[in-house]
């Protein structure tokens, strides 16, 4: 069983396409011979010459496919509308009934209208008859006088749904019903490994280092999960061999500088001051893109993080040390990451608003089956067309500032590698208030 349903799965969506209509055609024609072989064929509904007179006569007869309806009037109904009489079937009638024909009344509708009767086809003038015996298709009116009052029986008005349409719409309904679990399972069927597939496909965009996409379901999807995968390997790799080149550049810049530091002692006291500044700022640089490549060099550990306790943890030492942060929320907020990775994710945005807008105010809570953290400061907030820029690796607002009243401009993009990795997001936004809010969101463990 395991085996055939993993070949079926195989499939292409082409080939389940197409079996899933033969299927739905099999059943459907299954359906239609079941109720013609248990309905037979539908007789169409006609009136004899014999009925007529017993009802009249007020005989014994059996049960009428199509009872008549018998009415006493005071005087004799009258042809109308599509009427007509024939002279020799009132005759016959009157025979039957044992009555002078002046007694007796009858009119009926030439037309046959049901496309089932054996004598569709006929011409208007051709009286309609099954061994010698008239038939009457549609509307039929006849009548005797009795006692000096007329007994009239006629035809009942014709049902909205005959009973061969009634057979029609129980078998398209059976077909409908019937082909419902079929549609569920192809429906099912191809729309899951779909919704696996989107699934996986964004968690990768999220964390890159997340696992690859299952190469499963029918072979279109097969394919292209392959294609991503590979994409994936090599898009890994390509970043991990540039990010590893800029930390060895950076690291072996230091061997140099050193060497510069050294060498410049003898020079002037002017021009040595001047050239340990640069040396001092380059060391910085240096530093912040080494702690920038570390931060890109994701880790496998991960592990139930509190944030609540964790960010309670970081906004104590900063109380410690006078620093206005401040935090709301209470209950514990569960994701799963790295808590050092995580710890310096939410130093650097604490960082930041100290330095450019002296105060910080952090709030955390549930979201939509995530967990969302603000960081908002009291500062003048970041100018529109700088926030899409501001996530890039050394892009500062103010390029005019030195290296005492701000950074080189990977703090950010710091911050937005550490959330990326653990699956989350990151955004600013100026606050109507004043100040700018940081919105970090990450999926609940």
């Amino acid at each position: 069983m395991t085996a055939t349903r993993a070949r079926l799965g195989g499939l292409s969506i082409f080939t389940r396409s197409l079996l899933v209509l033969l299927a739905g055609l099999v059943i459907a024609q299954m359906v239609a011979f079941g109720l013609i072989y248990s309905f037979g064929a539908p007789r169409p509904d006609f009136t004899r010459m014999s009925e007529i007179a017993d009802t009249l006569g007020d005989r014994p007869h059996d049960p009428l496919p199509r009872p008549l309806i018998v009415t006493r009037a005071a005087v004799p109904p009258v042809r109308n509308g599509a009427l007509t009489a024939d002279p020799a079937f009132t005759a016959m009638l009157a025979r039957r009934l044992e009555v002078p024909t002046t007694r007796v009344r009858l009119f009926f509708e030439p037309e046959q209208h049901s496309a089932f009767s054996p004598f569709a086809g006929r011409r208007r003038d051709e009286k309609p008859r099954r061994k010698r015996e008239p038939i009457f298709f549609d509307r039929v009116v006849a009548a005797i006088e009795q006692d000096g009052r007329w007994t009239i029986a006629e035809t009942p008005p014709p049902p909205m749904l005959a009973p061969w349409q009634k057979r029609l719409i129980l078998w398209l309904s059976l077909s409908a019903l019937a082909m419902v679990p079929l549609a569920w399972w192809f429906a099912r069927a191809i729309t899951k490994p779909m919704l696996s597939f989107a699934e996986a496909a964004d968690r990768i965009g999220a964390d890159p280092s997340a696992p690859s996409v299952p190469e499963s379901g029918p072979a279109e999807l097969r394919s292209t999960a392959q294609a991503l995968n590979r994409m994936q390997g090599r898009l890994a790799d390509y970043v991990a061999e540039r990010t590893a080149m800029i930390g060895a550049i950076a690291h072996d810049l230091r061997t140099p500088l050193a060497r510069i530091a050294f060498r410049i002692e003898t020079a002037p006291d002017p021009m040595r001051e001047k050239v340990q500044s640069d040396i001092e700022q380059m060391r910085a640089m240096i530093a912040a893109t080494i702690g920038f490549v570390k931060s890109t060099a994701r880790s496998d550990e991960r592990k139930p993080v509190d944030l609540r306790l964790l960010l309670g943890r970081l906004v104590a030492q900063e109380q410690e040390v006078g620093r206005p942060v401040t935090m709301h929320g209470e209950g514990p907020l569960m994701i799963s990451g790295d808590a050092l990775a995580l710890a310096r994710l939410f130093q650097n945005l604490i960082d930041n608003g100290i330095a450019y807008g002296g105060a910080v105010a952090i709030s955390a809570a549930h979201e939509a089956g995530g967990v969302a953290v603000l960081v908002q400061d009291d500062g003048p907030g970041m100018a529109p067309d700088f926030i899409a820029r501001a996530f890039v690796p050394f892009e500062r607002g103010d390029p005019s500032r030195s290296r005492e009243t701000g950074g080189l401009g990977l703090g950010l993009s710091i911050a937005r590698t550490i959330a990326e990795d653990h699956g989350g997001t990151i955004a600013l936004a100026n606050r109507s208030v004043g100040g700018l809010e940081v919105r970090c969101v990450f999926p609940a463990a």
